[in-house]
């Protein structure tokens, strides 16, 4: 089984050596790898090109791509994934890091379990040590699907699974120029639906926390506008799947009303974006609740909500 290894580059310069010798290291030998330089104002792609050099028998299977203006990340991933040639592909972010094992134990877990997504476990990557380590979720499909739609419950990461590329046959577009932030939510939700999964326990990726130019830690309006227009995309997706919203997904873009309050955005915005009709009835009292303009009636609202996600996942 042939594996592409799909990795975005922007800003990286700091860290792209120790992520692209983890990936030129893999105990696994049948692998591609596609970079996606977005206008990287740094020396990230000449620092590559040093890398490189040094592992002759990898740099024949890199292949670097370049946007010609910084397109962001919903645009590179989708580019990205518009290169893969071979069986299954796999994200790498360009700040973290593999274990040289982990394409290994992905590729013989989808292979002993035929599913279209292996999710392996991953640990959190502070100042080049791995710490705490998040298993995958071995909940059965359904049970799964609920917490991923539901958000705040299990990281809806791209990074860190195996992907068959038939995937691409179920969900098309799995991202999108302009969504920029929770592009993974789009992604996963959308997956989540129409696929199949299996997990490992084994350690298969390092979550780097300590890039402060990360996307998850400049959460700005922008990115707030963007995941709103994410949500859209998951429930276009689900009424034309399925011709009604599951209640998980209602709490879902629900969050994404609470995220109003805390950005200052009005919530016209949210319903002009997302085009949200609630159609459970406590999805439509929590959804009357986050519009009201009184910070009292908003902040009781949360707490319901709150309440309302945990006895759904």
């Amino acid at each position: 089984m042939t594996i592409t290894i799909l990795v975005p580059v922007y800003c990286v310069e700091k860290y792209i050596v120790e992520c692209a010798e983890s990936l030129f290291l893999q105990t696994y030998s049948d692998i591609e790898y596609v970079f996606c330089d977005d206008c990287t104002p740094d020396r990230s792609i000449e620092v590559l090109h040093e890398v490189m050099e040094r592992y002759p028998d990898r740099k024949s299977h890199v292949h670097i791509i370049h946007n010609d203006s910084n397109k962001g990340i919903g645009y590179t991933r989708s580019l990205l994934v518009s290169q893969v040639l071979t069986e299954a592909f796999f994200f790498v972010d360009s700040d973290d890091v593999l274990p040289h094992n982990a394409v290994a134990i992905l590729v013989n877990k989808m292979k002993e379990t035929d599913s279209d997504i292996v999710d392996g476990a991953y640990a959190v990557y502070v100042d080049e040590k791995a710490g705490k380590v998040i298993k995958p979720s071995h909940d059965e499909p359904s049970k799964y699907l609920d917490k991923i739609l539901c958000q705040n419950i299990i990281l809806p990461r791209v990074w860190g699974r195996l992907y068959k590329v038939s995937v691409l046959q179920q969900v098309k577009e799995l991202f999108f120029e302009g969504i920029d932030f929770a592009e993974d939510i789009c992604a996963t939700s959308r997956l989540a639906c129409v696929t199949s999964r299996s997990w490992t326990d084994d350690v298969v990726y390092y979550y780097r926390t300590d890039n402060i130019n990360s996307y998850t830690r400049n959460i700005t309006k922008k990115n707030v506008l963007s995941y709103f227009r994410a949500m859209s995309v998951v429930l276009s997706f689900y009424h034309q799947r399925k011709g009604h919203l599951p209640m998980s997904l209602e709490i879902g873009v629900l969050n994404a009303y609470r995220q109003c309050g805390r950005s200052n955005i009005p919530v016209s915005k949210a319903d002009e974006i997302i085009g949200y009709v609630p159609e459970h009835f406590t999805a439509q009292l929590l959804c009357w609740l986050f519009h009201s303009k009184s910070k009292v009636v908003r902040k009781i609202a949360d707490l319901m909500y709150r309440v309302v996600r945990t006895c759904n996942s």
